[in-house]
């Protein structure tokens, strides 16, 4: 009999944001694969597990929960952040699909990296938001610029995954001349690197001052909207409530 395969999003980094449902999956399961950096975490939610943390591909990654899953075991694929948002989800599904498979899953919701930094900035997704990821082995570029002229006119708040690809930090520097030809230079930016880690870095500055050198690999990058604006320290993007309007 096959076990079930349990798609869990662990968090940004701090074992505090590891909620209670994800907390239950990982102390029921018998096999646990991942990320060595994204187990550490988990500490206790480990020991006496089986771990699989070797260095595989995200479809090697797949390919070895589908084959402890037919051997009985109940298995926890973690990632950090969501597990659905750029990370393992999208794959694993792909893969179910790709090798005709059917399996028992179940997708854990996890804090994303995005609620992790927006709520140490402030309230910068306050309002209408568009996340993006620069990854430069993911998406081509002259679809990643056509996303960002689009949520640029339209005014939505930009959330920049993976500002640094494997090629540098070209592409974020290209995308704040994008965003300056559509909205004000002094648009205020929030960067938080390691969002909840022992490693936590966060800076508010504006869209022409952005410190490209100080961005890393774990780096967010969240540029306001035309109403978003920096009181006491923080970030703020108003909601926007019209008295006597309704829907």
């Amino acid at each position: 009999m096959n076990g079930k395969i349990y798609l869990v999003g662990v968090g940004p980094g701090n074992r505090d944001e590891v909620t209670p449902r994800a907390a239950r999956v990982l102390k029921n399961v018998q096999v646990i694969i991942g990320h060595k950096s994204c187990l550490d975490q988990l500490w206790k939610a480990v020991i006496g597990k089986e771990v699989i943390a070797s260095e595989m591909t995200p479809v090697e990654r797949a390919a070895v929960a589908l084959e402890k899953a037919r051997q009985g075991s109940d298995v926890a694929v973690v990632s950090s952040g969501d597990i659905g948002i750029y990370a393992f989800a999208s794959t694993f599904f792909n893969h179910l699909r790709d090798t005709s498979s059917e399996m028992d899953v179940e997708v854990i919701p996890g804090v994303t990296v995005a609620n992790a930094a927006a709520a140490l900035l402030g309230s910068p997704l306050g309002h209408d938001i568009a996340i993006i990821s620069l990854a430069d082995q993911a998406t081509e570029w002259e679809n990643i610029k056509k996303r960002l002229i689009l949520a640029a006119q339209a005014d939505f708040v930009v959330v920049l995954y993976n500002p640094v690809g494997k090629v540098g930090s070209g592409r974020v520097k290209e995308a704040a001349k994008i965003l300056m030809e559509y909205r004000e230079t002094v648009t205020p930016v929030g960067l938080v690197t390691g969002a909840t880690t022992e490693q936590e870095a966060v800076l508010i500055t504006t869209l022409d001052k952005i410190p490209v050198d100080k961005i890393e690999t774990d780096t967010l990058v969240i540029v306001g909207n035309s109403e978003t604006y920096i009181y006491q320290g923080r970030m703020i993007t108003p909601r926007g409530y019209i008295q006597g309007k309704g829907y």
